[in-house]
């Protein structure tokens, strides 16, 4: 190649921003949809546990002697209950009392895991969220 066809393709650049421009808006694009679904995740997760902990509360105060005793359908039913933005199908709640008859002074372990699937399978399958909340039952 001579000196002035290598300076021809070099001043010849037309479609050079074009395919910058595509890179950097499908990176931009991507960490951007990252952000958005890590934020969702981190939410449902904090909406999870706040549902948790009022599951727990109310089985404190629902303990053997209060004539209402709470069990895991009625505790599954406040989890979905304080969880409006998280899809209830997805919700599963199991209660453990120690000891068994549940009475006062002894304590509730809530424990609640959803199930959350991501916009797309870009970063992965379906994730499970957990949380869980032990009380003191006080009636």
């Amino acid at each position: 190649m001579t000196k002035s066809c290598v300076s021809r393709l070099l001043k010849n650049r037309r479609g050079d921003g074009l395919v910058e421009y595509a890179l950097i808006y499908l990176l931009f694009f991507t960490v951007f949809y990252g952000v958005i679904e890590f934020g969702r995740t981190v939410a449902s997760f904090n909406i999870l546990a706040g549902a948790t902990r009022e599951a727990g509360r109310y089985a404190v105060v629902h303990g053997g002697a209060s004539g209402n005793l709470a069990d895991e359908a009625k505790l599954l039913s406040v989890v979905r209950q304080w969880a409006l933005v998280l899809d209830p199908s997805a919700i599963t709640v199991t209660a453990t009392w120690t000891p068994v008859s549940a009475p006062a002074g002894g304590t509730v372990l809530v424990q609640s895991q959803y199930r959350l699937t991501p916009f797309s399978g870009i970063f992965g399958g379906v994730l499970t969220l957990r949380s869980s909340s032990q009380m003191v039952i006080s009636r």
